[in-house]
């Protein structure tokens, strides 16, 4: 019995990966619905892990459940954009400030950073970025990830973690302005350089500035979106 729990719970957790990148990365567009037979034809999973999956994102808060309704995919709202924008404001500054003191005597972490730094300086250079974006969303991805992992306070790294899901859909809108990708690798080699030269109030203040463009960003896409109908103000 052990074992064939083992077997579609692991099934359970190649589900759940697979339907949350393709949320994050808008593959599952906001508020499509997810029918059980579909999905299953789409994972090639039995309904038992796929049931699973969807009772996990919907935890997480990317999937909504309602009675005798088939899941969807949540709406992104200008509302919950922006109140996750005022949290990250809290939290980022603050954990790249302490990422940035930890760097100091962390040659680990120091060696990490000194590498984002290389690629978006790479990244700088590189005259057709603007049509082909992903090695700057592979890098700013990683930062991300880097730096909540970083976090030395576990209470803080925990809810920059769980955020990352939503932060994942709101970076794809995000990048969808070309026309801002070069300014944000300059916002990011700030942040990297403040860390690196161990300066956290710089370093808070450059996560600060980022986070006011990118929310200005998603802002000005939602507002002029065409699927707007998709969003609840």
């Amino acid at each position: 019995m052990s074992g064939s729990s083992s077997g579609w719970q692991g099934k359970a957790d190649i589900v759940y990966a697979l339907l949350r990148s393709d949320i994050e990365t808008a593959k599952l567009a906001p508020g499509q619905t997810l029918s059980e037979i579909d999905l299953v034809d789409y994972t090639g999973a039995s309904r038992t892990p796929v049931r699973e999956a969807i009772r996990r994102l919907a935890a997480d808060g990317l999937v909504e459940l309602e009675p005798r309704r088939a899941p969807t995919v949540s709406r992104i709202s200008l509302r919950s954009a922006r109140a996750l924008f005022e949290f990250r404001r809290i939290l980022e500054p603050a954990a790249i400030r302490l990422v940035a003191a930890a760097a100091e005597s962390d040659q680990t972490l120091h060696s990490a950073i000194e590498e984002l730094q290389d690629r978006f300086t790479e990244l700088s250079t590189m005259e057709f970025l603007a049509s082909a974006p992903d090695r700057f969303t592979d890098a700013t991805a990683e930062f991300d990830a880097l730096l909540s992992a970083s976090t030395p306070n576990e209470y803080l790294r925990r809810s920059i973690t769980d955020l990352r899901p939503h932060s994942a859909r709101l970076r794809h809108i995000a990048h969808s302005d070309r026309s801002r990708i070069r300014d944000s690798i300059g916002e990011h080699l700030t942040m990297c350089q403040s860390i690196l030269s161990s300066d956290p109030d710089r370093a808070a203040d450059a996560m600060t500035a980022h986070l006011n463009h990118v929310e200005e960003a998603i802002f000005r896409h939602l507002l002029t979106a065409s699927d707007a109908e998709l969003l609840v103000s």
